[in-house]
């Protein structure tokens, strides 16, 4: 995790536990208990519209813009958790 003058720049348990949240209530994750920090998008068998739609709603509950090149560089949960660790900013 990147971090600024020793601290984080959002504590990443937060991160993770609401951006792991946000996967499990997508309908097409079958078994919303499986959803870790460890799931590739492949094992939950998400498809890109499912990881579209998952990014957009991180976008909206982090505030922040993921671009189309950092979309395609995600393969898994944690992919996604230490990006928005790195660029979501506590207000």
């Amino acid at each position: 995790m990147v971090r600024h003058d020793g601290e984080y720049y959002a504590d990443p348990m937060n991160v993770s536990e609401r951006f792991i949240r946000l996967v499990a209530l997508h309908d097409n994750v079958k078994d919303p208990s499986a959803v870790t920090l460890k799931s590739s998008f492949d094992q939950l068998h998400l498809n890109s519209l499912d990881i579209s739609e998952i990014l957009l709603a991180a976008e909206r509950e982090f505030d922040l813009e993921i671009s189309d090149d950092d979309c395609e560089s995600f393969h898994s949960v944690n992919d996604v958790v230490e990006f928005l660790v790195r660029n979501f900013h506590t207000k």
